[in-house]
Formats: structure tokens, sequence, C-alpha cells
């Protein structure tokens, strides 16, 4: 029959005497059940470990698990609401050795971006979408004046070019390397296309004959430049069928985004987490190029990151529930409160004057929402081109 006395791995330099003696220890006191120290509380002061053997069923442990990971503790919420009402002052405390009081940065980040993208998925709210809308005769006109007073402007060469490309014919001696040459003229393509973040699927506005139309017309004049330069010219052909192959898979992945939003973003989302958990790092070393010193230490930034990302995620979710209740200018307003709390806590959290605080936070701002923007973009660009 199986005992009850934890194991204990035998004891260096000693037998199975010294080893059962340490196990008849533990079951009578409070022993480490690893070197056998005499211990008060949970840990041992001998060799640090956690007086626990863990021995108990996979699904206790689990159950375990999913509590110590997403339970919502005395710590989790002060840490949330000292977050809220003194930005700052959280990763400060904890990256100068307060820690006890305060939720991890680690697990408050996982917990809360758990919590961020569950209810992206509950409120069915798009992280992205392309909105495609007809333009008006006043906006094709004013596009059309736009464009004639910039080719007055160009030199002779350069007009040569253009009007050449807007009438169809082929110049080779204006555009020597060209392989492809698109008839403006000939595009149905009168449309607008815009990127909107954080809609929900019935908001997106998508006008699908205008932009079939203009899908159809663009390929199908690709396709008669091919057959041209086909009869020319055979390398070049070659080079403009790869061209159009890349052309082609992109505009079948851009007609997915734009025609299934839903679907797009289903596979949007499977990325952003990840980006998101990689944007941690990325925010500490930018701000290690602004803010240097002893208490300015990358492990202070990452702390700062981990804490300021979590904040992030929950300014933006309550925007995203606000928006269900059809709040106004929701999105303007959180983008003002990140703006200002990104501020704050580096006041706060590093000590830093306001002059100091301002210019660190729109120098950080830059390069890190340009850091963010390059690789959401190859994050978009690479499922359109998967998605063809």
């Amino acid at each position: 029959m199986a005992s009850d006395t934890p194991d204990i791995e035998p004891i260096e330099g000693g037998g199975a005497a010294e080893t059962a003696a340490v196990a008849a220890a533990v079951a009578a006191a409070a022993v480490c059940v690893s070197c056998g120290t005499r211990i008060v509380g949970a840990w041992c002061a001998g060799c640090g470990q956690k007086n626990d053997d863990m021995r108990r069923s996979s699904f206790v442990l689990f159950k375990d698990f999913l509590k110590d990971t997403f339970s919502f503790d005395g710590r989790m919420w002060r840490t949330l609401g000292l977050l809220a009402a003194a930005p700052g002052t959280v990763s400060s405390n904890y990256s100068h050795g307060r820690r006890s009081r305060y939720t991890p940065p680690v697990r408050l980040f996982l917990v809360v971006s758990f919590l961020f993208f569950l209810t992206l998925g509950l409120t069915k709210t798009m992280f992205i979408a392309f909105e495609v809308t007809a333009k008006t005769p006043e906006e094709v006109a004013a596009e059309k004046a736009a464009l004639e007073k910039t080719i007055e402007g160009l030199d002779e060469e350069a007009r040569v070019a253009v009007n050449a490309a807007r009438s169809g014919v082929f110049v080779r001696e204006a555009q020597p390397d060209a392989a492809v040459v698109i008839d403006g003229e000939a595009l149905d393509c009168e449309i607008n296309v815009e990127v909107v973040f954080f809609v929900q699927p019935e908001e997106v506005r998508i006008d699908t004959e205008r932009w079939a139309r203009c899908r159809d017309s663009l390929m199908g004049e690709i396709r008669g430049e091919i057959e041209n330069a086909d009869a020319q010219d055979q390398a070049r052909a070659e080079e403009a069928r790869k061209a159009v192959n890349l052309i082609e898979r992109a505009f079948g992945g851009v007609s997915r985004a734009v025609e299934d939003p839903a679907a797009f973003n289903a596979s949007v989302n499977n990325w952003l987490p990840r980006v998101m958990f990689l944007m941690t790092p990325v925010l500490a070393l930018i701000l290690a190029l602004f803010l240097r010193g002893r208490d300015a230490l990358i492990f202070d930034h990452l702390v700062f990151s981990l804490y300021a990302h979590a904040a992030a995620f929950v300014i933006i979710g309550v925007a995203i529930v606000a928006a269900q209740a059809s709040v106004p200018s929701v999105f303007t307003a959180a983008t003002i409160a990140l703006a200002l709390y990104f501020v704050i806590a580096v006041k706060r959290g590093y000590r830093r004057g306001w002059i100091k605080s301002v210019w660190t936070g729109l120098g950080v701002s830059f390069l890190y929402l340009l850091a963010l923007f390059s690789i959401v973009s190859s994050v978009i660009s690479n499922q359109i081109l998967t998605g063809a």
C-alpha cells in the first residue's frame, strides 16, 4: 500500500538510515521535504524550496494553476487600483524591492491581456477592417484638378512619362525599366479605401460592387499589358508575369480582407497576443534610450513596460465596452487617456520633472508606435499574401 510520507531524495554522503530519519522527521514536524531543515512558514530557510511535495491529482494541480494565475485576489485588486490612481507608483515600488503588496508584472500582464482579447471576442470587435466607399463627383473632380496641377509642375521628361502612362502608350525611352504600364484613364477605381480599427462588423461600410469593378478592371489592364509585352519582348514578359502573379495574390488577400473582415481578423488575432508580448521588451529598450541612471536600469524599464501595457489593455478594453453602449468619441478619449497616463507614469515612476517626462513620453511614444506599426503591418501583409 502506498505511503503518505513524501518522497525524499537520498542525502549526499549518507545512507538509507539517514534518509529514513529525514522522512520520519518530515512526517512528525514542519521539516523541509528536500533537505530536512526545520522550517516555519511556507519556505525553507536552508534551501529555499517551498514546503510542498506537490503530490496530488492532476486535476487539483490544474485547478491550482488556474487559481494562482487568474484569480483576482487582494493583491490583484490593490495593484489595479493603484495603477489607476497613481500611475508609475506600482512599477517604482516593485522594481525597488517593495513587492509583497503587488501582483507580479508578468502575471498581471498575462491576466489582463487574456481578458482583453477575450473581450474582443465576446463583443465581436474587429481589430482592423477596410472600408470601401464610392467617391462623390466632387471628390473625383477635385482629384483630377489636383493631378493636372501636379503634372504641370513636372519637368518635360517626367510629364511625357506620366502622360504616356495615363494614355496607355508604352514609351521605352521615358521608362526603359518598365515591365507593365497601367492605363489610368481606363480603370474603374473611383473608390475610397480607409483602414479602421476596433469596429463592429455591422459598422464597416463596404461597397462590394464598386470594389469588384475596381479589382477586375485593374487586373484586366495588367493582363492586357502582359499580352502586349509577351509579343514584344520575352524577357520583359517573364518579369511581368511574375509581377502579375504577386499582384494577383495580394489582390486575392485584400479582397478576402475587404469582403470577409471577420475571417481576416480571426487570422490576425492569432498573432496579436504574441506581438504585444514582444512589444514589452521593445518598450523597455526604447525607455533605456531616454532614461538612465541607478533608478532606471533595464530591469526597472521592463517592470514599467509590463505594468504600462497592462494599464493600456485595461483602458482600451474599457473603451471597447463603452463603444458597445454607443458612447461617442470613446476611442479618441482612450487615446488621450493613454498619452496622459504614460507621461504621468514616467514622471512618478522615474521621479523626473514635467519637462523631462513630457519629452520622454513624446520620444518613446513615437519610436514605440513606429515599431508597433511596422510589426503589425508585416503581420497584416503576411496574412493578406497567405490568405489569397
